[in-house]
């Protein structure tokens, strides 16, 4: 019923992990390891050949840092995917991808339900936005944990051409779900806990930004109705994000807003949006000037 696949940083799977899933899972399934140990795949082409190994009807792909606390999940997973008009579930996700690069929580919707620790087990918490529905309809999921249809694989691959790291591979395909006519559900009824963080570093600003550039002509892609000004709002709040990882990883301000300033120009939307003259001309301060702390708009 149920194809997992993990790109694993091991030879072979944790042996508690393994059990977790037995144990759990509920329904008849199978475990396909990409061995990774030796960093020989990016996740695009591990994920690639995961799919292209897989039996079963729907493929689960999870990392391999995570258990789950959901007695039979398998069946819940089922469950959604009996219903024709879902193509893909995860536990996060939003229903906004915007326009502006930056990561897909960075404008600020955000549905999830996850148990989130440290990479040392400290500071478990249980993040989740506790709505009574079962579903929230999304258009970008995160990759800690997600499913997909297989017949969606007629249609789309992870982009092992266009994409060469471990970023954006959940991005990527659910924009091609998206575009591909496909729903896309964040759930409540599975509950993983995930033990790491993740890591925005410079390769993650890479791979935003050759995403951005992948899919340019199909953003912002959402399935919310927004008014402009919610739209403007949700823009510049991602870019804010953007801009915080620039600096964070050590970017200059001439750097940073050069990208900033090429994509507010670009956004045709936000020329009706009223702010969007204000960050320019900031954005053009700190980009002509160079000195202190970074404008996060």
């Amino acid at each position: 019923m149920i194809s997992v696949i993990i790109c694993s940083r091991t030879k072979s799977l944790d042996a508690a992990l393994s059990q977790n899933i037995a144990d759990t899972i509920g329904v008849e399934y199978e475990v396909i390891l990409i061995d990774n140990s030796e960093n020989q795949y990016n996740i695009f082409q591990a994920y690639n050949r995961g799919v292209q190994q897989s039996k079963y009807n729907t493929l689960c792909f999870m990392h391999d840092d995570i258990s789950y606390h959901t007695p039979n999940w398998g069946n819940a997973v089922v469950g959604h995917f009996a219903d024709d008009q879902i193509d893909a579930i995860g536990i996060a996700g939003t229903p906004y991808c915007t326009f502006m690069p930056g990561p897909w929580w960075g404008n600020g919707i955000i549905y999830r339900h996850i148990l989130q620790i440290n990479g040392d087990g400290s500071n478990a918490q249980l993040q989740s936005n506790g709505q009574t529905d079962v579903k929230r309809q999304a258009v970008i999921l995160d990759g800690v944990w997600f499913c997909i249809r297989k017949s969606m694989f007629g249609q789309i691959s992870f982009d092992d051409a266009t994409f060469k790291g471990f970023h954006f591979y959940d991005a990527d395909i659910c924009m091609q779900i998206h575009q591909a006519g496909g729903n896309l559900w964040c759930i409540n009824d599975v509950l993983i806990s995930h033990h790491s963080m993740g890591n925005v570093n410079r390769d993650w600003i890479d791979s935003a930004l050759i995403f951005h550039k992948k899919w340019e002509k199909h953003l912002p892609a959402t399935c919310l109705k927004l008014s402009t000004a919610e739209t403007g709002r949700l823009e510049y709040k991602t870019l804010n994000s953007f801009i915080l990882a620039c600096a964070a990883n050590g970017y200059t301000n001439r750097q940073i807003y050069s990208i900033a300033i090429k994509y507010l120009l670009s956004f045709k939307k936000g020329y009706l949006f009223l702010k969007t003259p204000g960050y320019f001309v900031k954005f053009l301060y700190k980009y002509l000037f160079k000195k202190g702390a970074p404008f996060y708009a």
